[in-house]
């Protein structure tokens, strides 16, 4: 069955890689281990929202699968809109889903479920793991060990500090780092967080717990949280041995240009592929304003302060 299985994919990769958005050329396969098979990550992204640069799943995706393509020998990426040919996601040992209101866990949750009790990788990122509907987010919690809950999960807009890292081969490289985001936080988790390890902690402002009861302003469970740490970005470990990795930020496109805050994210995909993380982590250059708007499609507006955040991104990784 895995035999087949793998003939299959490999054999589907082939027809369908011609209809994938190019992202960029793979790193050379005689890089890898002898008889090494690459291991395939496949991005599925919605439309963009909240003006310019603001939920650019599409821009961020084919940005890190350029530089997983680059960077990481034993990992190919792909990268699709949600209305394209879905099938390869038969084919993918890693799905990372980007979409607003968690769109894509609602509309492929019946052909996902198979996948992930084979054991395929999943990574949700921003407003993907707040898919509202109660059977989606029981499922993402029990695909990537955590999921966005109204009346029990905030999503505050904050700069987060990032002090500490855990012993995990996703922490690979990480060093201290500040990123002002919308970092979702008081995720619903399993209980006992089993299965789950955080990577990205940090104690918010007491102000974003102080707002207004409501599904994503506030709540007294998060008020009651006074000047804990909270989990923004986590891998999980499924009993059956399948991997997930959650991530809350990713409002700004511009917060890529975080060295760190990129790696994080780097690191996770390919190891919910099954991969290995490099020992310093995956490397990528840091991309300039100018970079990460070309990946946007559209024209930048009049009205954009292209100076100051340039100056952001200068002082980001300071």
């Amino acid at each position: 069955m895995i035999q087949n299985r793998v003939a299959f994919r490999i054999g589907l990769s082939v027809v369908v890689l011609a209809m994938i958005a190019p992202v960029s050329a793979p790193a050379s396969a005689a890089e890898l281990k002898p008889n090494e098979a690459k291991k395939k990550i496949v991005f599925v992204h919605g439309k963009a929202s909240h003006g310019y640069g603001g939920h650019a799943y599409g821009a961020a995706f084919r940005m890190l699968a350029r530089a997983l393509n680059e960077n990481v020998p034993s990992v190919t990426a792909e990268v699709i809109q949600n209305d394209g040919d879905l099938s390869i996601l038969e084919t993918a040992d890693a799905i990372v889903l980007g979409s607003d209101g968690g769109r894509l866990v609602k509309t492929l949750g019946d052909q996902l479920e198979p996948l992930m009790k084979q054991g395929v990788g999943l990574a949700c990122v921003h407003y993907t793991v707040d898919p509202t509907d109660p059977k989606a987010v029981e499922r993402l919690v029990s695909w990537i060990g955590g999921a966005y809950e109204h009346h029990w999960s905030v999503n505050p807009h904050w700069e987060a500090n990032f002090k500490t890292f855990p012993e995990h081969p996703v922490a690979r490289g990480l060093k201290p780092f500040k990123a002002d985001d919308e970092w979702y936080y008081h995720m619903r988790f399993p209980p006992e967080m089993k299965g789950v390890t955080p990577i990205l902690s940090a104690v918010p402002p007491e102000k974003t717990r102080q707002r207004p009861d409501g599904p994503h302003s506030g709540n007294p469970h998060v008020r009651a949280r006074k000047g804990m740490a909270e989990v923004v970005g986590w891998v999980y470990k499924r009993p059956d041995g399948g991997r997930g990795f959650g991530f809350t930020g990713m409002h700004a496109h511009w917060n890529w240009a975080q060295d760190m805050y990129r790696k994080s994210v780097l690191n996770a995909l390919v190891w919910i592929a099954g991969a290995e993380v490099p020992d310093g982590g995956v490397p990528s250059k840091t991309p300039t304003l100018e970079e990460l708007e070309s990946e946007l499609g559209m024209p930048r507006p009049e009205n954009f302060n292209a100076k100051a955040v340039r100056e952001k991104i200068k002082s980001m990784n300071l």
